[in-house]
């Protein structure tokens, strides 16, 4: 319904208040901390409840016009803070209802109320006798009796964070613990939980043991799509641990972290097959192009650029070639550069993304596109017909897979959300389930003899052994 100078900008749902001018949420009389994209999906949907709004909707309303192959991911984990914030779940949701492939449509009931604050929030001005004051809230004399809790909840809450920035300045560098303040409303003091994304690595070899995950690598800040080393004993991902999004390296159980770029803008790292080199995608001037660096370090060189988007590339078995995504031609195609440099060749003809050569360097294996549930798609590497791998292996974005020699591991989409890990045998052609990961991930990896996984999760609740 469209805003007009006689309806207020308040919105009650449930527990909840969103207020769309203020861009503020509140639940029982509390402020909750939901800012940025989170909330404005939260706010497109409440103009339209019941309705469907479509990924592409929001995309073209929050995302920036030149936000491409970060979109499903960003969406995907702004939906997921909104849910947290809302204690809601895709399995049984009770606000956000999602429309796998299509969208998400607001189900709750609404109410549109007055300007007021939230009818649970304490009054500055309340009325009554004042003993006991108390200089508690930002300097100012409170009344003992009429202390509240939110006041007591922001004081708290100030003084946590304040011990935490303590601990963090004197604490390990690479991993990050906080208290869950708030639950249900009221504060108290909650489970130890990482905070996102942080990389973990899956045993494969007994998926189900409690101790079979284990963090790879923890910050404050952003790490994400881990390639492991063909030898295994090295990684490569994308942080923005230094300020930007660069290239990193580091062992296998996340020690040693180097950056290798600074280009800003950098993802996609895949290893050559001689371990030597990392390609990998960048957007120095703009638009995505596939560079190369030095696994020990160095200057980053330029292989693939121009108008067109370059990007998440990847190697042949031989090292000759790398592959990548290509736009060029109008839309996305697997495309081929030879490695010391020349002009690139295209390899599929009807659609292709995010390419990997099978560890025999016989066939090409690709996503259909760069948008949610792709197909996964063969081709000879000496070229031939394009063909669908199988109906059965449909992972939930164009990261959720990684080709192994026996098979191909992949996120399928549950609820809307990539987090059930499959693998696709391809000698019986059968899918078999794996393990159901706590929260979904946009990107996995794969050893070459299937037995590690790697993938990325947000906020989780941990024990003390868990940390590695």
């Amino acid at each position: 319904m469209p805003m007009t100078n006689g309806t207020k900008d308040r919105i009650r749902f449930g527990p909840f208040e969103a207020d769309l001018r203020t861009r503020e949420l509140w639940k029982n009389g509390l402020k909750l901390k939901l800012g940025g994209q989170p909330f404005e999906i939260l706010a497109t949907l409440l103009e339209r409840p019941g309705e469907l709004v479509t990924r592409e909707q929001l995309r073209s309303k929050i995302w920036s016009e030149d936000t491409f192959v970060d979109f499903n991911h960003g969406l995907n984990a702004a939906v997921n803070k909104l849910r947290e914030c809302l204690s809601d779940s895709p399995e049984e949701p009770r606000y956000i209802e999602t429309l796998p492939r299509r969208g998400y449509r607001f189900i709750a009931k609404t109410e549109r109320v007055g300007d007021e604050l939230p009818a649970a929030a304490p009054s500055p001005q309340a009325p009554g006798p004042e003993p006991n004051r108390l200089d508690f809230h930002f300097g100012q004399a409170i009344p003992a009796r009429h202390i509240h809790l939110p006041y007591l909840y922001t004081a708290l809450t100030m003084l946590f964070l304040m011990a935490f920035g303590i601990w963090k300045v004197k604490g390990p560098d690479m991993r990050e613990l906080r208290l869950k303040l708030e639950r249900d409303g009221k504060a108290e003091t909650g489970p130890e939980v990482l905070r996102a994304p942080s990389i973990w690595r899956l045993d494969l070899t007994r998926p189900g043991d409690a101790d079979a995950r284990s963090v790879v690598t923890s910050a404050r800040d952003r790490n994400e799509g881990p390639q492991p080393s063909p030898d295994g004993k090295k990684l490569a991902f994308m942080s923005d641990r230094s300020g930007s999004m660069e290239i990193w390296t580091s062992n296998w159980d996340g020690s040693s972290p180097v950056k290798l770029t600074n280009l800003g803008g950098c993802g996609s790292p895949r290893w050559s097959p001689d371990g030597h080199w990392i390609a990998f995608d960048a957007k120095p001037t703009g638009r995505p192009a596939v560079f190369l660096v030095s696994a020990d370090g160095g200057r980053a060189i330029p292989r693939v650029e121009g108008q067109s988007e370059n990007m998440v590339p990847s190697w042949s078995l031989d090292g000759r070639w790398i592959y990548f995504a290509s736009n060029r031609t109008g839309e996305d195609q697997v495309w081929k550069v030879p490695f010391l440099g020349g002009q690139p060749l295209q390899v599929t003809r009807g659609g292709g993304f995010a390419a990997i050569e099978s560890y025999d360097g016989q066939t090409i294996y690709y996503a259909k596109t760069r948008f949610e549930d792709p197909e996964i798609w063969q081709v000879l590497a000496r070229g031939g017909a394009e063909a669908l791998v199988s109906p059965l292996l449909r992972p939930g974005i164009w990261a959720n897979w990684a080709a192994t020699e026996k098979g191909i591991l992949f996120l399928s989409s549950e609820g809307g959300e990539s987090r059930l890990l499959e693998f696709f045998d391809f000698a019986t052609r059968a899918v078999h389930p794996i393990s159901t990961l706590d929260q979904p991930s946009f990107w996995l990896s794969a050893s070459s003899d299937g037995k590690s996984a790697w993938y990325i999760e947000g906020e989780r609740e941990v024990t003390n052994a868990s940390l590695r």
